[in-house]
């Protein structure tokens, strides 16, 4: 499997200078939520997570920490467009539970809580040539997943020959995992001095185990 062609937009480094992506590509057959997978996540990552962010600012949690901080360097309010590992781990402050999706995006939920980090998993039999991350100019957006048109002016975007379709805050429906997709992309967007290395380590162990995938590549820009 031919790897994606992803660059960084190195105008965005005079900005903010630590800026990261680690990326995941491999082949799996997306199946439906796995009950062996809820089963660790409501019985050990959850309880753990809720006990480690106990009595913390939001600016103080790793991953949400950098993913603000860069939100305001390039001119987005994250207090009003929320990063989504802080979308996420908000419901699992509150107890709430999680949605259930599919095996691939329900593992990169689970790399996300445990990291802080914002992850995108994408179908990459929709994506079209060269992916970039650069900065969304006024008036692009998309249609969000389970949203309606998101204004991503100002935002950091992944964007292919068709537009933007993926970010920090929210994907596109044009890019999303579904049952049909073949070939995933997982982005991890980092914002800060955290073992990105590691991390890839363990979200290509996660997606093995729970979600089948096969001939994995990862690789960090």
């Amino acid at each position: 499997m031919q790897r994606a062609t992803v660059t960084i937009d190195k105008n965005l480094y005079k900005v903010y200078p630590n800026i990261r992506l680690g990326l995941l590509q491999f082949q799996a057959d997306v199946e439906g939520p796995d009950d062996a997978f809820w089963t660790h996540m409501d019985e050990e990552v959850l309880p753990a997570i809720r006990k480690d962010i106990e009595g913390k600012e939001w600016s103080e949690i790793p991953g949400i920490r950098g993913s603000r901080a860069a939100y305001k360097a390039f001119g987005r309010n994250p207090g009003r467009y929320r990063v989504s590992s802080e979308s996420l781990i908000r419901r699992v402050r509150r107890g709430d539970e999680l949605y259930h999706i599919n095996s691939v995006v329900d593992v990169n939920n689970l790399i996300s809580v445990k990291s802080g980090l914002s992850v995108g998993s994408y179908d990459l039999g929709k994506v079209q040539g060269a992916i970039t991350l650069r900065k969304a100019v006024q008036g692009e957006g998309y249609i969000g997943i389970g949203k309606e048109f998101l204004d991503m002016e100002n935002m950091l975007v992944l964007a292919d020959s068709e537009g933007i379709f993926g970010s920090s805050m929210s994907d596109s429906t044009r890019t999303m995992v579904t049952e049909e997709a073949k070939k995933v992309l997982v982005a991890i967007y980092c914002f800060e001095d955290l073992d990105l290395d590691g991390l890839l380590e363990d979200a290509k162990r996660s997606f093995e185990k729970y979600a089948r995938a096969r001939n994995i590549e990862s690789w960090i820009l």
